[in-house]
């Protein structure tokens, strides 16, 4: 069920994403998009299929219609906004078992 949120929530902001950047509000390219990235990453090419995955959705992008460069820039904006999330929700988590583990009292 957890699984199926995070996709369902990815979509739904790829979605506006996209919307906003003017390529149009079409949930089957979002889809597509998301679709194209995740079954790029099973490839062990670079830091985590970074590289891949950003291809892989663009060329997706750039079958569907859009511009190369502008299916290139929204694939690279993606990519770097879910690296920024994934980094800070990192630095959250690991702050937060720190604060939350009991203080050692010194041996003497």
């Amino acid at each position: 069920m957890l699984v199926t949120a995070c996709w369902l929530v990815r979509a739904v902001a790829l979605f506006l994403l996209l919307g906003t950047l003017g390529i149009g509000f079409s949930l089957p390219l979002a889809l597509l998009f998301l679709c194209s990235g995740a079954a790029a990453a099973a490839l062990p090419i670079g830091p985590a299929g970074a590289a891949t995955q950003v291809g892989a959705s663009a060329a997706a992008l750039i079958a569907s219609g859009v511009g190369g460069s502008q299916a290139l820039a929204v694939a690279v904006g993606v990519l770097g906004v879910l690296s920024g999330a994934a980094v800070f929700l990192f630095a959250v988590a690991w702050r937060t078992s720190v604060s939350l583990r009991p203080a050692r009292a010194p041996h003497a």
